[in-house]
């Protein structure tokens, strides 16, 4: 796997929902209604959900796929997302239709948006990276 593919997956993060830091977090099944419901439970489903793509990606890549995770509130994803647009020439309309419809959830493959609203399977990340690979070789 050539080490310069890029996967952003995008999803809320319960530190930016409560405004917890590094000294400690409140999670979704610690914020609760006063009915015992969780506060952020959807939210910590999209997480949880987003768990097996994740690995899935870290077990077949390792280290060999740049891969974070962001939450779309954080100004570092617009860095990241200009730095892949130009790094794997992405035109300009793609660029802008990708910066524009970034929901709360979504994936970005080397600077393309790829899923929103939804995470899709491993494979096909998988072969969006793999046919990256193969058109580099």
């Amino acid at each position: 796997m050539n080490k310069a593919s890029s996967v952003i997956l995008v999803r809320e993060s319960e530190q930016q929902l409560t405004g917890s830091g590094c000294c400690g977090r409140l999670e979704g099944g610690f914020v609760k209604r006063p009915n015992g419901e969780s506060i952020f439970a959807e939210q910590r489903a999209i997480m949880e959900e987003m768990g097996p793509l994740y690995r899935g990606l870290r077990q077949r890549y390792g280290d060999g796929v740049e891969l974070q995770v962001l939450d779309p509130r954080n100004s570092s994803l617009i860095v990241m997302l200009i730095r892949d647009f130009w790094r794997y020439r992405v035109g300009l309309r793609e660029a802008l239709r990708t910066l524009f419809r970034i929901p709360v959830q979504a994936v970005v493959v080397n600077g393309r948006l790829i899923a929103r609203g939804c995470w899709p399977e491993v494979q096909k990340v998988a072969s969006i990276l793999d046919q990256r690979t193969t058109e580099i070789s």
